[in-house]
């Protein structure tokens, strides 16, 4: 197959000039580009083409715009691509599997490949690294890199009677893994020294509920007990070391900054000082880091990202570039290793979704890829900022999506469309399911519900106990704050969500009956008590995230008549919409039993109800087939019902 290059794709695509809609198809496919990385020098770049029935991965020269190397990964579902030399590419992938020696049956296993750009050989990793665990999925992650030795440091669990996260050795030019470093059953991640020594070990004991961080001799043994907090849930997240591998740095959602916050854990005395790099309020993102999780800067969360880094130089670049592509969301989703060449994603406003690589010193960005070739900047619906009082005064942050024409005649069709998570957010960007229905002349509310994250601390645990509670008539009040306004029809009102969404969905369908016209559900939890119980036989009795869902659900899993008192399942004879339960039948997030249990309760009490289950597919619907599936699956089922 002759490979495109990104240049040619992007022309075609801005000189399209379609007088019809865009095919529910293009809505539906995924991405042309995505997965970008730049090399280390910044003269290559690595994506996956989705490509004329093809899954590719893709190399090739940024400034020549020629491919030098496409592999063909239709069957490993890809997940993650790392330049990590010059001419060396580290792929991870996975797949869902059953082994009947697993809790719970089917896991998501990983795998990781390396790509050699001049051999064009591809090779597995740590597929002969002795006593590795069998079933893990986190097989790829790269903690560290000696670029003298062409080593990486890889952690995964070795099966060790318990299975127990140690650091893997593996030499990308000898093509051998050896395990360097032992942890223990508790350990949960490891940090490493510029000589790729380990430096830190960070341990979290379920049982005990105990975490703590250590630092470590180059054997990884304790030398010295940095942290420790009892908790039944880390209140920090380790994400990366300081330039000066003096301290660790730590996120937390902070009542003090009143965001999710960046804080430094000195590896000498073990202080914790902070919060810095703090931002009105906005919750950190992530953090920006090399492959040895070197921490240059942040981004900050909300609809639209923004930045801090240490180097002001580098500071004053990406502002300017974000003030150059105003009217858009932009996103630096990779970068070289002196930051002269910064790649940014740009989504919404006048945009379906380009990669633009900025270069120091010089004027005009190069555009590498576009991601939606057949949707242009005229079909792009226009997305309104907003927000809206909640009935008991809080502030619900929001996004409206709709076609201008639609908006002045007002008295639409609605489609609320709730995020997944519940701990996540939407963003101003191309929301497949949301552009579709505004093209089509519906309105799409995306509420921010109490209990999503970016949008500061008091935000977020504002949400705690209310998962089946206030985030739901947060949702509602949306629906008739759009409904006042004359926006929206309150006789066309449909909910479609995903994941947290699905159930909010169906909790729509069985809580708000007389709000609602039709109910989409994908990947939607409907009986909370078998989620649980699921949890605990794959994961354990004592796994800290029992404790994260009993926060969120404001009750212990043993409360059984409450948990079910939140369950749509349990609550079947209440609905009035038509329901459409969609779930991949490989979901190891939210196994299919819970839209199977939503469905026999609903035919059960006699309610009209389709269920589409789509093969092979997972949690988050990354296969394009099953994809364009459920859309039009969902498509038709508004149609018919709104």
């Amino acid at each position: 197959m002759r490979v495109p290059t990104a240049f040619s794709l992007f022309l075609a695509c801005v000189a399209a000039s379609a007088q019809e809609l865009p095919p529910l198809e293009a809505y539906g496919q995924l991405p042309l580009y995505d997965m970008y990385e730049l090399s280390p020098s910044g003269k290559l770049a690595t994506a996956r083409l989705t490509y004329d029935d093809s899954d590719l991965i893709y190399v090739f020269d940024v400034d020549g715009q020629k491919p030098l190397m496409a592999v063909n990964a239709e069957k490993i579902n890809p997940r993650g691509l790392n330049f990590v030399e010059e001419d060396k590419v580290v792929l991870v992938a996975g797949q869902t599997v059953r082994n009947s020696r697993v809790r719970g049956r089917s896991f998501y296993y990983g795998h990781a490949y390396a790509l050699d750009v001049k051999s064009k050989d591809v090779r597995a990793l740590m597929r002969r690294a002795r006593d590795l665990y069998s079933f893990q999925g986190g097989l790829g992650r790269i903690i560290g890199r000696d670029p003298e030795s062409q080593t990486l440091y890889m952690p995964a669990y070795v099966d060790s009677g318990m299975p127990s996260l140690g650091i893997y050795a593996v030499s990308l030019d000898k093509s051998r893994e050896i395990l360097d470093i032992k942890g223990n059953p508790r350990t949960v991640d490891w940090f490493l020294g510029g000589d790729g020594a380990p430096i830190v070990r960070e341990d979290f004991d379920d049982k005990k509920n105990v975490h703590q961080i250590w630092r470590v001799d180059k054997k990884g043994k304790n030398e010295k007990l940095l942290y420790e907090e009892a908790t039944p849930m880390p209140s920090y997240g380790t994400v990366g070391i300081s330039s000066d591998r003096e301290s660790l740095v730590l996120l937390t959602n902070s009542a003090y900054s009143g965001a999710r916050s960046y804080y430094l854990l000195n590896l000498e005395h073990g202080a914790i000082t902070g919060p810095i790099l703090v931002s009105e309020g906005l919750d950190v993102e992530r953090v920006i880091t090399d492959i040895n999780r070197v921490v240059y800067g942040v981004e900050y969360s909300g609809f639209t990202p923004s930045y801090a880094f240490f180097d002001k130089s580098l500071n004053d670049r990406v502002a300017v570039i974000q003030e150059r592509l105003r009217g858009v969301a932009s996103r630096l989703v990779s970068w070289n290793e002196d930051f002269s060449r910064l790649l940014i994603e740009i989504e919404g406003g006048w945009s379906s979704g380009a990669y633009l690589m900025f270069e120091d010193g010089v004027p005009q960005p190069t555009v590498l890829g576009h991601a939606r070739e057949k949707i242009t900047k005229e079909f792009v619906a226009p997305i309104e900022i907003t927000q809206y009082e909640a009935s008991d005064g809080r502030e619900i942050p929001a996004l409206v999506t709709a076609r201008s024409d639609i908006r002045e005649a007002g008295n639409a069709p609605l489609i609320v469309h709730p995020h997944g998570g519940p701990e996540a957010h939407d963003r101003y960007g191309f929301d497949f399911i949301a552009q579709y229905f505004a093209s089509r002349g519906y309105v799409v509310l995306q509420p921010q519900y109490r209990g999503s994250d970016g949008f500061g601390y008091d935000h977020l645990v504002a949400g705690e106990g209310e998962y089946g509670g206030k985030m739901l008539s947060d949702i509602d009040d949306g629906v008739r704050h759009l409904i006042d306004l004359g926006l929206v029809d309150p006789d066309r009102v449909c909910s479609v969500g995903a994941s947290y969404g699905g159930y909010a969905a169906l909790a729509a369908g069985a809580f708000s009956p007389d709000l609602y016209r039709c109910i989409v559900s994908i990947a939607g939890v409907s009986d909370i008590p078998k989620k649980m119980a699921r949890m605990k036989t794959r994961s354990g009795r004592d796994d800290w995230g029992i404790d994260y869902w009993e926060s969120m659900y404001g009750a212990e899993v043993s409360d059984k008549a409450f948990l079910k008192s939140i369950s749509p399942a349990f609550h079947a004879e209440s609905f009035q919409a038509p329901v459409l339960l969609i779930h991949g039948e490989n979901d190891t997030r939210v196994h299919i039993d819970q839209s199977t249990r939503m469905n026999k309760a609903l035919r059960r009490a006699k309610k009209d109800v389709e269920f589409v289950k789509l093969k092979g597919e997972d949690h988050w619907l990354t296969k394009e087939e099953t994809r364009i599936q459920a859309l039009e699956a969902t498509a038709a089922f508004i149609e018919q019902h709104l």
